[in-house]
């Protein structure tokens, strides 16, 4: 999907393109959001998306738990359901038991 691109900390990237005449034409960076999408999704707790309230992850309440294999599944589970229902639909993979160690094939 093509959107607004931010910066690594999450502020818009802007570069500023001018006219002959001093007017600017362009500003906005525009590129694919996939995984911009994904990372909000991952960090926003429910609640965070007032457009979507059901919609966020909250892997901080994940890595403050003990993993055991049951919570591994939960939330490899909860992960594919939070990012799906943005019509997101990619593999992920959890490397062993450490859920902070993850990829999404976007």
């Amino acid at each position: 999907m093509i959107g607004i691109l931010v910066d690594e900390n999450n502020e818009l990237k802007i570069t500023v393109k001018r006219d002959a005449n001093g007017m600017i034409t362009q500003g906005l960076q525009l590129d694919n959001i996939d995984f911009q999408r994904c990372k909000f999704i991952i960090v926003a707790q429910k609640g965070e998306f007032k457009q979507v309230p059901t919609l966020g992850l909250g892997i901080d309440n994940y890595l403050k738990k003990p993993i055991t294999s049951h919570s591994r599944q939960q939330f490899i589970t909860e992960l594919k359901s939070e990012l799906s229902s943005d019509g997101i639909t990619a593999p992920i993979r959890v490397d062993g038991n450490d859920i902070s160690k993850f990829d999404i094939d976007i």
